[in-house]
């Protein structure tokens, strides 16, 4: 009996495994624009209101809040956040001059939004569910 839990639970892990990447890792042809960050986040905070002071579309997962996040964050093998899916790039972190490329590269522009003020902590948080 344990061992046909112990069979099923590698089945679905390995489901969830292949459902997370074929959903969140990007391909080679790949134009979409997704965000992978959390609500305390301050430089989520800026990525977010800059992709949308720029009027460019992008789907946001929330890493903590929603199970769709979690598999994403750990599909795309992330240690922090933000992490942005650009067309067929995966940049960590808030790198302005990578993000801008890419978005460049995908036929947007890109426009930073300055910060309100300075930002506390580091520039991504480690996260305990990471592999």
């Amino acid at each position: 009996m344990a061992l046909a839990m112990a069979a099923a639970l590698a089945l679905l892990l390995f489901a969830l495994d292949r459902y997370a990447a074929l959903v969140h890792r990007p391909d080679a042809q790949s134009t979409r624009i997704a965000i992978y960050t959390t609500a305390w986040c301050p430089y989520c905070a800026r990525l977010r209101a800059a992709l949308t002071a720029s009027g460019i579309d992008f789907r946001e997962y929330d890493v903590e809040q929603s199970l769709s996040g979690q598999l994403g964050f750990w599909a795309l093998l992330a240690r922090g956040v933000p992490v942005s899916v650009v067309g067929p790039e995966i940049i960590y972190g808030y790198d302005i001059a990578r993000l801008d490329q890419a978005l460049r590269r995908l036929g947007h522009r890109f426009t930073p939004v300055s910060p309100s003020g300075p930002v506390q902590g580091s520039m991504s948080r480690l996260s305990p569910d990471a592999p």
